[in-house]
């Protein structure tokens, strides 16, 4: 019998280091029972298809399947919720986060009836105020949590939840894949950073694509940080110039492993 979701190499390597940390502990069972209460639990309507999942995930080991069924997040799905991993970034073209504008500040055509005046007046004031670092630019975007579900039977759906429209940085770092690493091993590259990010502004998303950008022929990985309008307004200049720093710093470290020529700035 396969396994309901693909096996999450990712999350085995993430846990000694969240495992290190009694904050992290706690955030991840924050999350985890904050989808049992009785205000967010949703409950099967099939008693059938509970008893099929219960035997499948038994049978596989596969805890991923069981946490789906009874609290709608896979292991991964809660590690990002409860800000312990970045979020998969799916390119400027993907689903999450949804750019509304393109790399000059400019409103895309099919997104202008999406966004307000005031929301785009505050986007082109940090987008001309801020100088952008090598290999970075500024998008208003939407950013969502992908959230799994089953539908019939034993097939997974994934839906957004949660949208939060804020200011996206995006920066280009060297291809991790042609350094043989996986993701798990990329994102372990980019740990320390994420969190330092999360010390400078807490509820700012974090997005980390392998190979997601193309330039020139070359292929190389993005991060990127979503911060909230609504959350950041006040300060979203300071926060940035800080970001700036602890991302261009990992980059540097990046390309001391990588050598100078696996991204040119």
């Amino acid at each position: 019998m396969s396994l309901v979701l693909p096996r999450e190499e990712e999350v085995e390597k993430m846990f000694s280091r969240i495992l290190s940390s009694d904050e992290f502990c706690e955030r991840l069972m924050d999350t985890f029972y904050d989808h049992l209460c009785d205000d967010n639990r949703d409950t099967d309507s099939d008693p059938h298809h509970f008893a099929e999942v219960l035997l499948n995930a038994y049978k596989n080991g596969d805890v991923s399947a069981l946490l789906l069924e009874i609290c709608n997040r896979s292991m991964f799905d809660l590690l990002k919720e409860a800000y312990l991993i970045p979020k998969r970034f799916h390119g400027k073209c993907g689903e999450n986060p949804i750019l509304l504008t393109d790399a000059d500040g400019n409103l895309l055509e099919d997104k202008k009836e999406l966004v307000s005046k005031h929301e785009y007046k505050k986007f082109s004031e940090i987008y001309q105020a801020h100088p952008a670092a090598p290999r970075s630019k500024l998008y208003l975007a939407d950013g969502y949590d992908l959230v799994r579900y089953y539908t019939s039977g034993m097939n997974t759906c994934e839906k957004p939840e949660n949208k939060e429209r804020g200011i996206l940085i995006l920066y280009a770092l060297p291809d991790t894949k042609k350094l043989n690493l996986t993701e798990a091993q990329a994102y372990d590259t980019v740990w320390s950073t994420f969190h330092e990010i999360q010390k400078e502004a807490f509820s700012a998303i974090v997005y980390y694509g392998q190979e997601t950008g193309l330039k020139s022929g070359k292929s190389f990985d993005e991060l990127g940080v979503l911060l909230p309008i609504h959350q950041f307004e006040a300060k979203m200049l300071q926060h940035l110039s800080v970001i700036d720093g602890l991302v261009l710093s990992c980059r540097e470290k990046m390309l001391k492993t990588a050598g100078a020529d696996s991204l040119d700035l």
